[in-house]
């Protein structure tokens, strides 16, 4: 009976390894007017047709794209097509039917891939949405620049883990907040690592007025310039029962990113997860930190 159990917990453990999928990354850094950020964007490798491609990860993305000024001349737009219902960042999206890709590890076969006509954006060309991590686990391990995408989720780090219950807006993993004692409904944004957290003026009207101005920022959304603005706090922010400190609050005047109407409160990047795991449980609907 022990040899049984004991050859059970092997199985079960090499079918999760058998299932994992990685994906490493690198930190991109850059410079926002004289302010050098080091972890500006989480960059990974994309494969389509024998040739790789930086992409940024960007679960703020509720889809993958690509840019097609990165792949002018290429087989796969000789068969785009327009789609005419629908535009992002001002730009025509185009489709792409029945393509097979990888980002790193992890293969995607039969999809139906979408990107932005006449967009360019430098040496990134595109971005890795959250749709394709949908019904998976995701874990994504700071300290060690690496992505896991799986079927199944090891019980040594599930206990490791701190749960809370998600929503899922839009294919977007949004998580509860809690700032000064009211819970807040926040979007997990990995493409966002330039601020702590980020809403609009309206939601933390209070909280703005009654804080001293700190700075602000001009900032391109898909190189649509946009300015965000600071003002100086000492806040604790609380997910499950992890406790972060932020000193700086920022904010856009107005709801730029289209936040209320999906009933979103703001957006929190990766700044409070740089030394910890973070576990995005899609298929269940939760969000758990380790560390």
């Amino acid at each position: 009976m022990k040899l049984k159990t004991i050859i059970s917990s092997v199985f079960l453990a090499l079918s999760a390894a058998v299932n994992a999928q990685t994906i490493h990354f690198k930190w991109e850094k850059d410079s926002i007017g004289n302010k050098l950020i080091d972890h500006i964007a989480m960059s990974v490798p994309f494969t389509i047709e024998n040739k790789t491609y930086p992409f940024h990860f960007d679960l703020g993305a509720n889809y993958t794209l690509i840019y097609d000024k990165c792949f002018e001349n290429t087989e796969l737009l000789k068969t785009k097509k327009i789609d005419p219902t629908s535009d992002a960042a001002g730009h025509p999206v185009f489709f792409v039917e029945n393509q097979n890709f990888s980002i790193d590890q992890y293969a995607i076969k039969n999809y139906k891939l979408q990107g932005l006509l006449n967009f360019d954006q430098g040496e990134v060309c595109g971005i890795v949405g959250a749709d394709i991590f949908q019904n998976k686990y995701l874990v994504i391990d700071f300290p060690g620049k690496k992505i896991t995408v799986s079927n199944k989720l090891s019980r040594k780090l599930e206990s490791k883990a701190d749960f809370v219950t998600m929503q899922i807006k839009n294919n977007k993993p949004v998580i509860p907040l809690k700032v000064e004692n009211k819970i807040y409904n926040f979007q997990y944004d990995s493409g966002a690592s330039i601020f702590p957290i980020v809403t609009y003026k309206q939601n933390f009207a209070d909280l703005i007025n009654q804080s001293k101005y700190k700075e602000e920022l001009n900032i391109r959304n898909f190189n649509n310039p946009l300015v965000v603005k600071a003002v100086e706090t000492d806040k604790k922010i609380q997910i499950g029962n992890q406790y972060f400190r932020t000193r700086e609050f920022w904010y856009t005047d107005e709801d730029y990113f289209s936040l209320k109407q999906d009933g979103i409160d703001g957006i929190i990047g990766n700044v409070f997860f740089m030394d910890k795991i973070v576990i995005i449980d899609f298929m269940n609907k939760k969000f758990g930190i380790v560390g």
